[in-house]
């Protein structure tokens, strides 16, 4: 305890860590790329002070060069969620696609763009792959739409004729479809209804000649039983990629000619997912490098704790790299030399940022580049500490669920005796997905003015295990609900926090287990804010985007439900239709274009909610889609967020 901190109650501490710092002055890191024949590095930066707009920057040691005139944006709208909106070509220039017009286009130098595909408001592309001799051969995921109808496909740009043609029609989805070092052979994944990508997808192979696609073979994957990702060639022609088939996701190896596959064996690491952080939402992820012919290194995680593996594959032999990065995006590492690379993550002190690594020297990692402009002491900062607790609330009682935990610290300040902090419990989005327990500014933000902050990783979270993510299957809006419940529970018998003064928040998904959880536990909870939550079950399930039109049956209820016990089960869970029984006051955040979950979901629950007399404000952005890009907008719903904690959670007299 400093001899200089203030006696203060807690929420009420002032903090260096400003709304504008949080809302403007951090970028996003949503692709790495690099260039191991010149060792150019490229990222994709998220920028909210430019209204959130993409721009390719090349990464010359610590400076950092913009690439990307001012009128386009690198970020792709297929599946709705986007990724894969960038590829690095192998004569150095680089393919993009524009998220303002849906057009590709190839980044020759800085602000040389050329058009391959024009603006169509009917097509959309991402996910690319050129061919390692022919660089005018474009491989990519291709989404149509044509009113209501929208179509998948894996296609062919010819940059030279600008044309492009089919090569893997017939299922729902796709996703990597990737060249091999010779350009003989290509790979892809696909998917269809009812399935997600990570519940049951399949990896196809076929040889490929000037006609396209020949000998077209499913290699691995199953509906409904294995999910399969990141497929990626050898130099030697051997296909890796990954399979959850025994309960987590690991490394397996196909073998030609005898299409023989080898799981690759990782001694100590079999219950963690292996290249497989969080779910398949995205396209172009890259969890996993060669360095040589006999090094990768790859991506780990276990119980939502990432880490770096270096990996002989002639011995088997794993080293855990002392990096310290707890946190790695998906499409987050790429090869610089064989003995460097470059690596996007953020550590338990620090934020997310890009770092050179030597494997000579883990240790000393190089930052390149931090996605916030400034820096403070890690004094101020609260340290995650990952808990594991019993599930005690609701009907489904017993085993276990886990949470990230963030104390309240500020070494300015200390508590009134005597007293608990308030709590505000997060949920992540997915809801098949997780939190980490890397820095995030914004959970600073709350806990160096007094809050305590816990992130919920509910049964059904990722990061976990196969089975820990399937047991939300059926139970979506009840056994989220109850853990959300535990959690405070459990908290506040460890004497952590003032079970009196709990508010909930979450983001989509999150943001309907918010609405359940104050009609499940209206005691419980002193306020709610829902970012874009689902409110109507049933007319989401009418209205939603393609990807996942059949992502919530799963959640609700088994196949072969009669449509009248589907009804009551959307009746029964859908928010909008107990709204009567939330007692505390409730914000609702939203974007007025988010066609993932639209803002008639939003205006719909805030009017029935006012005509019963309830405490409800509905805040709107205009020009936002599914998650908030904009400074102004960002800044505006911390702020919107703060006033509701303040007379929720906190006594002041």
């Amino acid at each position: 305890m400093s001899s200089q901190s203030q006696v203060a109650p807690y929420g009420t501490w002032s903090s260096p860590i400003s709304v504008d710092l949080v809302s403007g002055s951090t970028v996003s890191f949503s692709e790495l790329h690099a260039n191991p024949q010149t060792g150019a590095i490229y990222l994709v930066e998220g920028r909210p002070t430019e209204k959130g707009r993409c721009v390719i920057i090349e990464q010359r040691g610590t400076e950092s060069i913009d690439l990307l005139p001012s009128e386009y944006t690198a970020r792709s709208k297929v599946h709705e969620y986007g990724g894969g909106a960038c590829a690095v070509s192998p004569d150095g220039s680089l393919i993009f696609t524009d998220a303002n017009t849906s057009g590709v286009f190839r980044l020759k130098t800085a602000n040389d763009v050329q058009p391959i595909i024009s603006a169509s408001e009917q097509s959309r592309y991402a996910d690319f792959d050129i061919h390692p001799l022919r660089t005018n051969l474009i491989l990519a995921v291709q989404e149509i739409h044509s009113g209501n109808i929208v179509v998948n496909t894996v296609v062919l740009i010819d940059s030279d004729d600008k044309s492009v043609t089919n090569v893997c029609q017939g299922a729902d989805f796709y996703s990597a479809p990737r060249f091999n070092h010779d350009g003989t052979r290509i790979c892809w994944i696909q998917w269809s209804h009812p399935d997600m990508p990570w519940t049951g997808s399949e990896l196809h192979i076929a040889d490929w000649n000037s006609s396209g696609p020949t000998n077209a073979k499913r290699i691995a994957g199953k509906a409904a039983v294995e999910g399969v990702g990141q497929p990626k060639w050898h130099e030697d022609g051997t296909l890796f990629f990954t399979s959850d088939l025994t309960g987590f996701a690991q490394l397996y190896r196909l073998k030609f000619p005898s299409l023989e596959i080898l799981p690759v064996i990782l001694p100590g690491w079999e219950e963690a997912d292996i290249a497989c952080k969080r779910v398949f939402s995205a396209l172009g992820n890259n969890s996993y490098i060669f360095l040589t012919a006999t090094q990768l290194v790859i991506t780990s995680t276990k119980l939502a704790t990432d880490s770096l593996l270096l990996i002989d594959l002639q011995t088997s032999k794993v080293l855990e790299l002392s990096l310290g990065l707890v946190d790695i995006p998906l499409n987050s590492i790429r090869k610089i030399s064989n003995t460097k690379f470059v690596v996007i993550g953020s550590t338990m002190t620090s934020p997310s940022a890009l770092y050179l690594v030597d494997i000579s020297k883990p240790s000393e990692k190089l930052r390149l580049k931090s996605s916030t402009a400034l820096s403070f002491s890690p004094s101020i900062y609260s340290i995650a500490k990952p808990i594991t607790f019993p599930r005690t609330q609701g009907k489904d009682t017993g085993g276990v669920a886990h949470a990230i935990f963030n104390p309240p610290h500020n070494p300015s300040y200390t508590p009134v005796p005597e007293t608990k902090p308030p709590v505000i419990v997060s949920i992540h989005g997915g809801p098949t997905s997780h939190d980490a327990p890397g820095l995030n500014l914004e959970t600073q933000y709350w806990t160096s003015r007094g809050y305590a902050y816990v992130h919920v990783n509910y049964v059904g979270s990722t990061g976990y295990g196969r089975k820990y993510r399937e047991a939300l299957n059926y139970s979506w809006g009840v056994k989220d609900v109850d853990d959300c419940a535990s959690c405070v529970a459990y908290l506040a018998e460890q004497g952590l926090v003032d079970s009196t003064k709990a508010g909930i928040v979450g983001a989509s998904a999150g943001g309907y287990t918010v609405l359940q959880s104050l009609i499940s536990f209206p005691k419980l909870w002193a306020g709610g804010n829902s970012k874009f939550g689902v409110g109507n079950l049933d007319s989401m399930a009418m209205m939603t985007h393609k990807f996942e039109s059949h992502y919530l049956f799963a959640l609700l209820f088994p196949g072969d439900t009669s449509e009248k016990e589907r009804q009551k089960i959307y009746w029964e869970r859908s928010p909008v239709f107990h709204a009567e029984k939330i007692e505390s006051s409730l914000l609702i955040l939203q974007g007025d274009e988010d066609r993932v979950v639209p803002l008639d979901q939003a205006e719909e629950m805030t009017r029935v909610l006012k005509s019963s007399g309830k405490d409800v404000k509905l805040v709107v952005f205009q020009g936002e889609g599914h998650g908030f890009r904009m400074q102004e907008n960002v800044k505006t719903a911390i702020l919107e967020e703060e006033k509701l904690w303040r007379r929720t959670l906190l006594t002041l007299e």
